[in-house]
């Protein structure tokens, strides 16, 4: 999508250091507490401006396709209510993302493997000492997967057709909308993956957990890259955008497709931001957001 965008926003987002560490060592967090004396993490990151561009007057010229994010209509039966509940998310909100992406997607099959929902605490970015009820908003640029994850996560998932799945083109997307609406707080800054320089610009990050590793990538900064958002972003909004994708090998790359997609498109980096005309009078944000496998072959449907 190349046509101008009417407003512009500066802000600011954090992001992976340059750092020759990173050449020898693997950035990585823990998500425990490890033993004592034992880093908890090597990450260093730095704070850099952002020019953001609202697609609110041309959201529907982008193209998942073409930009590797969309925005989609998401009409939902969850009330306000049912968001504290993960029974009702489950059974009723997951299986409505999982509807829209097939049918948006043309795919055969999307498995979902994970949802966060996120409710921003008043003092947020100040960090009050305790835990939160909620997670907070991320300031900090990064994608989701990486490819590789990606095919552990299916394998995982699939341990008795994996094989067939992975002869197929397989995409991790994430869904992202707010709860509430329209959003003056907080917003999600989506990066223009036509504008990224995977070599130079991402670097794989291991989040450890107890038991079990995510392989996520942060983010170097850039003048190079390129940042949207939707002003005022409603409840039915949506946004749908790549973290990973692979060709029918498990390889990436640039190929030709049949069907689906006829080009590869590189993984969408994302982080909220602050807007900076904000008063302090505004609703904290309200969002959640669904990580999901979409298959294109290997499973079995019922018709």
């Amino acid at each position: 999508m190349d046509t101008l965008r009417k407003r512009v926003i500066h802000s600011h987002a954090h992001f992976l250091q340059r750092d020759v560490l990173y050449e020898e060592e693997k950035p990585y967090s823990l998500r425990y507490t490890p033993p004592e004396a034992f880093p908890r993490a090597n990450i260093r990151l730095e704070k850099h401006g952002i020019t953001v561009h609202d697609v609110r007057s041309t959201k529907d010229e982008l193209s998942f396709k073409e930009d590797g994010c969309a925005v989609m209509d998401l009409r939902t039966e969850m009330q306000n209510e049912d968001w504290d509940s993960e029974a009702k998310i489950k059974s009723v909100y997951l299986l409505e993302v999982a509807d829209m992406l097939c049918r948006a997607l043309n795919a055969v099959q999307v498995q979902i493997f994970e949802h966060t929902v996120r409710k921003r605490h008043e003092t947020f970015p100040i960090s009050t000492g305790q835990p939160y009820k909620y997670n907070q908003p991320t300031s900090i640029a990064h994608v989701d997967t990486t490819v590789r994850w990606v095919l552990e996560m299916v394998r995982s998932l699939n341990p008795d057709n994996a094989d067939e799945i992975v002869k197929h083109r397989v995409q991790c997307v994430n869904v992202w909308k707010p709860l509430v609406g329209p959003v003056k707080d907080w917003p999600l800054a989506l990066c223009k993956p036509q504008t990224i320089d995977p070599s130079m610009d991402l670097e794989p990050c291991d989040l450890v957990y107890p038991d079990y590793v995510v392989e996520n990538q942060q983010v170097y900064f850039s003048e190079d890259l390129e940042w949207l958002y939707l002003s005022d972003q409603q409840p039915h909004e949506a946004w749908v955008f790549l973290q990973a994708d692979t060709d029918p090998s498990g390889k990436p790359g640039k190929h030709a497709f049949d069907t689906v997609v006829s080009e590869l498109i590189g993984e969408v980096p994302h982080t909220a931001f602050p807007l900076p005309d904000h008063s302090g009078e505004e609703a904290p944000r309200e969002s959640i957001e669904v990580r999901a496998l979409v298959y294109y072959g290997g499973v079995e449907t019922s018709e």
